[in-house]
């Protein structure tokens, strides 16, 4: 009696996480789209500084992307296989041009659009914008890797600085809108690494101009 109370024990706990793998492990095996606007910034406005720069330019990296599928992330089955890709509306570039753009000006910057001799220009290089889900027994964690190249020039000098952050949401469950949530923390997560730094070399270099 009791070897049949371990069996069936057992056969329980089995269907049990083999329904908890089915129902938790899958994401939707669609392709899908992730629509994002940079919102609530880390930055609030404050009063003008006085100071103008130019983002020239915010474009991948020439070795990415060299098959013509601009993928930013993947799905995957209950089992770990990829199962659809995610695309980004707009697309990585543009995303990390409106944080610079929203945050610059938040903290008192100009930003004007045509290139000026005495004004500090910056120039976003993106190595790596993607979203991927890991997929556990109980819960599925999405993280979002963003790796990028600052190069901010001045009149007679180019200072190159490379930042990677992480963005993390975890679910029982597996939604789309969690590449959202992933990617909107990693996106602040670069914003605080990388504004700081980027103020202070363009207030130091200043008296260049």
């Amino acid at each position: 009696m009791k070897n049949f109370l371990k069996i069936n024990l057992k056969k329980r706990f089995i269907s049990i996480l083999l329904i908890l793998l089915f129902v938790n492990g899958n994401c939707n095996l669609m392709n899908g789209t992730v629509e994002y606007s940079y919102k609530n910034p880390i930055y609030n406005p404050t009063p003008s500084r006085n100071i103008s720069v130019t983002l020239i330019k915010s474009e991948d990296h020439p070795d990415a992307f060299k098959d013509g599928l601009f993928i930013e992330g993947i799905k995957k089955t209950r089992f770990g296989s990829n199962g659809g890709f995610i695309f980004l509306k707009p697309r990585g570039p543009e995303i990390i041009k409106e944080v610079f753009i929203t945050e610059l000006k938040n903290v008192g910057f100009t930003i004007i659009s045509e290139s000026d001799p005495n004004t500090p220009e910056i120039e976003i290089q993106v190595n790596q914008f993607f979203m991927e889900p890991e997929v556990g027994i109980f819960f599925v964690d999405v993280i979002s890797v963003i790796d990028i190249n600052i190069f901010v020039h001045f009149k007679n000098k180019t200072y190159k600085r490379r930042f990677q952050s992480f963005g993390e949401v975890m679910n029982v469950e597996c939604y789309d809108i969690l590449y959202y949530i992933a990617l909107d923390r990693s996106l602040k997560n670069l914003a605080k690494k990388t504004l700081p730094e980027v103020i202070d070399l363009i207030q130091n270099e200043r008296k260049e101009f």
